[in-house]
C-alpha cells in the first residue's frame, strides 16, 4: 500500500507538529515533538513521535526513516514538498511471506 506524508502542521508549541500520513486510502494523524540537549558542548535536536506511530510502522522501518527525515527538515525551517511518497506499507503477513525458512542442521552438527 502506498504511503504518503500529506501535510505537516505546527501546533501551538513551536516544538510540536501534527503530521498527516496516508496509508492507501486511510489517513492518520501523529504528533511529533522535539527537544534540545547539549552533549560535548554541541546542541542536539532530539525528535520523538507518539507511541501509535511506532506501533503502526513497526514492520516498516523504511517508512519511519523517511517520515523522520521530512519532519527533521520541517523543524529545521525547510519546507519539504508535500504530499510526498515515503514507501510501500507492508503488513506483518507480507513480511512473513518474504522470510526464508531456516535450514535444519544435520543431527550432531556443530555450529
Amino acid at each position: 500500500m502506498n504511503t504518503q506524508v500529506l501535510k505537516i502542521q505546527p501546533n501551538n508549541d513551536v516544538n510540536s507538529l501534527k503530521v498527516y500520513v496516508l496509508i492507501d486510502d486511510e489517513q492518520h494523524e501523529f504528533t511529533f515533538s522535539r527537544q534540545f540537549d547539549t552533549i560535548a558542548n554541541k546542541q542536539l535536536q532530539i525528535i520523538t513521535h507518539e507511541t501509535s506511530f511506532g506501533e503502526i510502522f513497526r514492520c516498516n522501518q523504511h517508512i519511519v526513516d523517511e517520515v523522520m527525515s521530512i519532519v527533521r527538515k520541517f523543524f529545521q525551517g525547510e519546507n519539504p514538498t508535500l504530499p510526498q511518497d515515503v514507501g510501500n506499507f507492508g503488513t506483518l503477513e507480507d513480511a512473513l511471506k518474504l522470510q526464508k525458512p531456516f535450514k535444519k542442521l544435520p543431527s550432531g552438527a556443530n555450529i
